[in-house]
């Protein structure tokens, strides 16, 4: 959607006015690119990408339903969302891409306070879906890729950060953690200096291209356009769920159930099915003090239970607790491996969030086993 300054501005609710359906994610972008491409809404909007287990749209209509948001409006799998915030009725849109059962939500909300107050409510509190996370090494490559086919492209500001147990190469201090803020319009240069010298790898990025495409992405999958069209934007989003589907497929996998054993079946025996992530730098005995302080951080929000460490060992196993969501985890390791068993019904947002904390706090280059 081409914004131009000098034209009316909309409201959120108004975007889309045609009398039509949307089945089908390309006729979305196709008629916000050309039907749509002289109208201004009045702030930014804002992209958030997920992943779902949903197995269709009519079951991600019904969680909408109990978390209690208001359909105002649906045009096939294009729904128009509200709910009240702080007194202000809040509006989103949202279109279920069956393709790959991802919910896309669209929204002039504030990211501040609003987004996370209804829209992340919403994720954090339903076990089906998850947000799309971003992994560091992912940002890079999608900036990676701009910078080849936009030379001439400008960042204007940087977050990016070093796991302590990375193997990128850093000209200085390689064994220091680090964060990194930056603002400038030299953003690009300095970013990539400080992925040659410091070993940093980037979490959130400010992009301007030369094609009038200005946005913010962050790694849990919220793009907000400043100016510019949305296929650009749309191709990103499409590329991080490619990543991410063999990720969702693994945990899909897993399973959790009970059996009654026993003479007269009066014992219950719980059975674990678990999804698990390879770890090429292994882990040792040293590091997981430091593994379970990262993972109780505010940034992670983990509390960690029953630990099971031997000395001189590298197993180590403990049940997890997702303080956003509640949900549980078991996990087992043995240093280049982490098994992760679902505790009652699976939470794809809880084991979405473990995978990503594993890659950048562990290993950067970790995947599903």
């Amino acid at each position: 959607m081409e914004i131009n300054r000098g034209c009316d501005t909309l409201n959120l609710p108004s975007l889309i006015r045609a009398d039509r359906d949307f089945d089908d994610i390309q006729e979305l972008i196709q008629y916000l690119e050309c039907e749509r491409g002289d109208d201004q809404i009045n702030s930014n909007l804002h992209i958030v990408a997920t992943l779902s287990m949903f197995q269709n749209i009519d079951q991600f209509v019904e969680s909408l339903k109990n978390f209690h948001f208001s359909i105002d409006k649906r045009a096939g799998k294009l729904l128009l969302l509200s709910k009240e915030s702080q007194g202000k009725r809040i509006y989103i849109y949202t279109f279920f891409d069956d393709r790959n059962n991802v919910p896309l939500f669209i929204t002039d909300a504030k990211k501040t306070n609003e987004i996370p107050d209804i829209l992340f409510t919403y994720i954090n509190r339903t076990k089906e879906i998850s947000n799309l996370w971003i992994a560091p090494k992912v940002m890079k490559e999608i900036k990676d890729n701009l910078v080849r086919e936009y030379p001439d492209m400008i960042i204007t500001y940087f977050s990016a950060k070093r796991s302590p147990n990375t193997d990128i190469h850093s000209e200085f201090r390689p064994h220091v953690e680090r964060g990194i803020q930056y603002r400038g319009n030299d953003g690009k240069h300095t970013l990539e200096e400080m992925e040659f010298y410091y070993g940093v790898l980037p979490k959130i990025l400010e992009v301007q291209l030369p094609n009038g495409i200005a946005f913010r992405i962050d790694n849990k999958g919220i793009i907000t356009l400043r100016h510019g069209h949305f296929a650009g934007i749309f191709k990103i989003i499409e590329d991080v769920v490619s990543r991410l589907e063999n990720v969702r497929g693994a945990i899909g996998e897993s399973g959790y159930s009970i059996s009654k054993v026993g003479s007269r079946r009066q014992f219950s025996n719980a059975i674990q099915i678990p999804w698990s992530i390879d770890v090429p730098v292994e882990m040792h005995y040293d590091d997981v003090s430091r593994f379970c302080k990262a993972m109780c951080s505010e940034e992670w929000n983990f509390t960690v239970l029953e630990q099971v460490l031997l000395p001189g060992s590298m197993f180590f196993s403990a049940r997890l607790i997702d303080e956003h969501t509640g949900s549980l985890l078991d996990i087992s390791t043995t240093g280049k491996k982490i098994d992760v068993y679902p505790v009652e019904k699976i939470d794809i947002g809880t084991s979405m969030r473990f995978f990503e904390f594993v890659v950048e706090n562990i290993d950067h280059m970790a995947t599903v086993g």
